[in-house]
């Protein structure tokens, strides 16, 4: 054994690396998958039980109606992101690479929401959509449209919407920076070519700049949902460990949340006698979710490197 290693001495570099994630990825998922076989509020004794935490999820009414709902506003979020925000992430990215004037101010300005903290953003959104000082009612008020004014954090279905809106404020630079990072690799011979032969701007970005960048585009298309099905915090400091006002905000981590510590409090408030084997059986379903989509991303790009 030590002969091999020390034929193949880039193992001791792998070595560490590999310990620290299977200590700390590895075994966690499949410690979370063990636990979930059992009956166990994190306190008392375990009780095995076998798949009955999976059946009572998806046979239990209230719990699938709170589980689909969750999955319906995480998806939600998604389609939204993609249909909307990644167009517009492309165009400021291909805007900065194009060096359009004031395209270096523009984006410091985009991305700077990055550094602010998701409690801010929350505050900064909840005064924006206030029904009495909000900046959205005063502008429709100016525009001549006050009577469409609302209480807009207080109709639920328009909920998942504003936490959409946070997200995507908060995080759109990160996209756009993948996507400038993207299009630096593009030869700039392709692009001169293509405006000697009489190619616009925008030509330029359909027909040379998307092509050769799709694999990118997907990339974050994969990693959006990653982002949809996992995102927490804004839910949670919006509408609570309820999810808001008829669960309006509630999404698939919050769901596993409430599940898990309760719904009453913060610190765990009404937790079931089951907590823990139904939390952690929520949390493999959300794993299996998340996963099935990864191993479609990695495959998409080893078919790439193969082609």
């Amino acid at each position: 054994m030590i002969k091999k290693l020390r034929k193949k001495p880039y193992i001791w570099f792998l070595m560490p690396g590999l310990i620290l994630y299977s200590v700390f990825i590895i075994y966690p998922i499949f410690a979370a998958g063990q636990l979930s076989l059992y009956y166990w509020n994190g306190i008392g004794e375990k009780v095995f039980v076998g798949f009955q935490n999976y059946i009572d999820l998806f046979t239990n009414k209230d719990l699938m109606s709170q589980m689909m709902n969750a999955l319906r506003h995480s998806l939600t979020i998604f389609a939204l992101t993609v249909c909307i925000a990644i167009p517009v992430q492309v165009t400021m990215a291909y805007m900065v690479y194009s060096k359009a004037k004031g395209g270096n101010y523009f984006q410091v300005a985009i991305f700077s929401p990055q550094f602010i903290s998701t409690p801010v953003i929350v505050f900064i959104f909840t005064l924006i959509f206030d029904g009495n000082i909000g900046i959205v009612n005063k502008l429709m008020e100016v525009a001549g449209l006050g009577a469409y004014t609302r209480s807009w954090l207080g109709i639920p279905q328009y909920g998942i919407y504003i936490v959409w809106a946070m997200i995507i404020w908060a995080g759109i630079g990160v996209g756009m920076m993948y996507f400038i990072g993207a299009m630096k690799m593009i030869g700039r011979d392709s692009l001169e070519c293509a405006y000697m032969e009489g190619a616009g701007f925008w030509k330029r970005l359909w027909y040379i700049i998307l092509p050769q960048i799709r694999m990118t585009i997907l990339n974050l298309v994969l990693v959006s949902y990653i982002v949809s099905m996992t995102i927490f915090d804004f839910s949670y400091i919006l509408g609570g460990t309820s999810g808001g006002i008829n669960r309006n905000v509630d999404v698939m981590s919050l769901f596993f949340y409430r599940m898990a510590f309760g719904d009453t409090n913060p610190l765990g408030g009404n937790v079931s006698a089951n907590s823990m084997g139904m939390g952690t059986a929520v949390a493999c379903v959300l794993f299996l979710m998340i996963f099935m989509i990864a191993l479609l991303q990695l495959l998409l790009v080893y078919r790439k490197e193969e082609d």
